[in-house]
């Protein structure tokens, strides 16, 4: 829900590049250098070090201009110049959108193999394992197993792994095979971690994992956050963001800013956007979930100004990604006119299909739309029903709502305090303990509007 009883949010956040000046020598300053020549400059060293952690890239890009999909479009230029670093990413996020674009696929793979001749490492592996995953027969498997022993001779551990896995040597000998055990005594993270993941017993999953935490892996301690007590769980959580590991900073972020949702009154912006930045990066880094949560919460107002356009933009990629809320966001944007064209039509036809694809909260989407009449005839009923429906699906705050335009009315149905009653006293009987201060907050301000930001 919105954020109620915020009265002012200031983000802090860090702009543009910082200048270094020769002030004491008297030499004149040194020249600003633009986003996208640090990036290249980050890019370049990524490719010298064969490193594929583009946190340094996100955070820069980040920090500059506090918009995710400035990233995209940088990081898309910088591979039609040929950088392997920017063909790796870009291979990513295409594949990050294929449960919506499967032909994607095709030129992912196309990207890995231009980045993979450039003797990048990261992409030889990364080329090599989407060969294996795509061959069906030994014929078609050969360029990746080429491509698998060069980055092998190049020194590569994870290349190491998964030759040990696709050969069948995991498979076929104990772990004290000689191959295997050289590389268990080399401490390869990426060996203990497939062989973790081969384990029946939880036991033995949780012993290998431990191994390659200890070892340096960014997965393992975020894969044992399940299986360790509360205490331990927030430590391996805050290794893995650490380590960089998308999934545990989108995981980190959206629990930042939840937390601080819910404190109301006591809402710290400076926390909220530690938690914002970590999606936004979590998001660069092609992990699908942190773009749908870093877009609702931009939707709600968590963001230091409004820009409809980015929220707009994150929604389209979070639907790409076949992500329902995404596709829910994308339609209540349509039927709106936020930050793209309004098309009502267009946008309840992709509300339709994240109501039957489960999306979280698309009723409260439809009940606004319907309530307000945006793009629609204003219909009181629909609404009730569309927030019904919402509550049996779990929303914990639908009846306050139902209460709340009841007693307000519409410009179709007149108010009726009585009915509204009703729905506020099944509200409290349900233990929703914030529901009176939620229904007078509502009602005294004499309106109601899904994400009301996006509306204004």
């Amino acid at each position: 829900m919105k954020r109620l009883f915020i009265l002012s949010m200031a983000f802090v956040c860090s702009m543009g590049a910082v200048v270094s000046t020769a002030e004491a020598q008297g030499a004149a300053a040194t020249p600003v250098q633009s986003t996208e020549a640090r990036l290249a400059t980050v890019l370049q060293t990524m490719v010298r070090n064969n490193s594929d952690d583009f946190y340094d890239a996100a955070a820069l890009v980040y920090d500059a201009s506090g918009n995710m999909l400035n990233f995209v479009s940088m990081m898309t230029a910088a591979a039609e110049q040929g950088n392997p670093a920017a063909l790796l990413w870009q291979a990513r996020y295409l594949r990050m959108t294929a449960a919506t674009e499967p032909a994607g696929i095709s030129r992912a793979r196309t990207l890995l193999e231009q980045a993979a001749k450039k003797k990048y490492v990261p992409a030889m592996v990364e080329y090599a394992a989407m060969v294996y995953e795509q061959a069906s027969s030994e014929q078609e498997a050969r360029p990746g197993r080429q491509m698998l022993m060069e980055a092998c001779r190049a020194g590569s551990a994870k290349a190491r792994a998964l030759y040990l896995m696709v050969s069948g040597r995991m498979q076929n000998s104990s772990l004290t095979a000689p191959e295997v055990a050289s590389e268990l005594r080399r401490k390869n993270f990426y060996l203990e971690e497939l062989i973790a993941a081969a384990q029946q017993e939880p036991s033995s999953f949780v012993m290998w994992m431990e191994r390659a935490s200890e070892h340096g892996s960014p997965f393992a301690p975020y894969a044992l956050c399940s299986y360790v007590a509360a205490d331990k769980a927030d430590a391996c959580l805050k290794l893995a963001v650490d380590r960089h590991l998308p999934a545990a900073l989108g995981h980190m972020g959206t629990g930042i800013v939840r937390t601080e949702a819910a404190r109301m009154e006591q809402y710290d912006a400076q926390k909220a956007a530690e938690g914002l930045r970590m999606l936004h990066i979590a998001a660069m880094l092609c992990e699908p979930a942190a773009v749908s949560s870093l877009a609702s919460f931009l939707a709600e107002g968590y963001g230091a100004t409004m820009n409809k356009e980015l929220v707009y933009g994150l929604f389209h990629l979070a639907h790409r990604c076949g992500d329902p809320n995404g596709t829910a966001g994308l339609g209540y944007c349509m039927v709106l006119g936020a930050g793209c064209s309004q098309d009502v039509p267009k946008g309840l036809e992709y509300l339709a299909t994240a109501r039957t694809k489960g999306s979280q909260w698309v009723n409260q989407a439809l009940a606004s739309i319907y309530y307000n009449g945006d793009g629609v005839p204003a219909d009181l009923n629909k609404a009730i029903n569309a927030l019904t429906e919402d509550y049996a699906n779990g929303s914990r705050h639908a009846y306050v709502v139902m209460a709340a335009i009841t007693a307000m009315g519409n410009s179709s149905t007149a108010g009726d305090e009585r009915r509204a009653r009703l729905f506020l006293n099944m509200a409290i009987s349900d233990g929703n303990l914030q529901a009176e201060p939620f229904y007078d907050f509502i009602v005294q301000r004499g309106k109601w509007r899904f994400l009301e930001e996006l509306a204004e």
